[in-house]
């Protein structure tokens, strides 16, 4: 367990050194609560697990992690000289887009089956 934690601080450190906007902003609030960089993070990660699965506002919560973080990462990206990165977000978009076509069409489906299957148990004789 202790292993796994530390794995988890040391990911949290390289990420913080990745990209250091995020860092003056954890940085800021780390000098404010008087509590570790580290620790703070892992503080705002559990609650926003918590959140996510049980609170009030969680659709908006991962709209903002799924969207406005990404987007603010991509022009970083696009406004640096490695096109690397242009490639790691490019393919994120493209995914990312993809399983929002894919959830539109499978609510459709979804209710078009449950509509079906709902007929079908109301009128036993309809083959189909």
């Amino acid at each position: 367990m202790a292993a796994h934690i530390d794995r988890a601080r040391k990911g949290i450190e390289e990420f913080l050194i990745k990209y250091p906007a995020v860092d003056d902003v954890v940085s800021k609030a780390s000098a404010t609560t008087k509590v570790g960089k580290v620790n703070l993070v892992m503080g705002f990660l559990g609650f926003t697990a918590v959140w996510l699965a049980i609170g009030y506002g969680s659709p908006f919560l991962c709209d903002l992690i799924g969207f406005v973080f990404p987007a603010y990462l991509s022009f970083k990206a696009v406004e640096s000289k490695d096109t690397k990165d242009d490639t790691q977000w490019l393919t994120y978009w493209i995914v990312y887009s993809y399983f929002g076509i894919l959830e539109f069409f499978s609510d459709y489906l979804l209710f078009l089956d449950s509509f079906l299957l709902s007929h079908q148990v109301q009128f036993p004789s309809l083959d189909g």
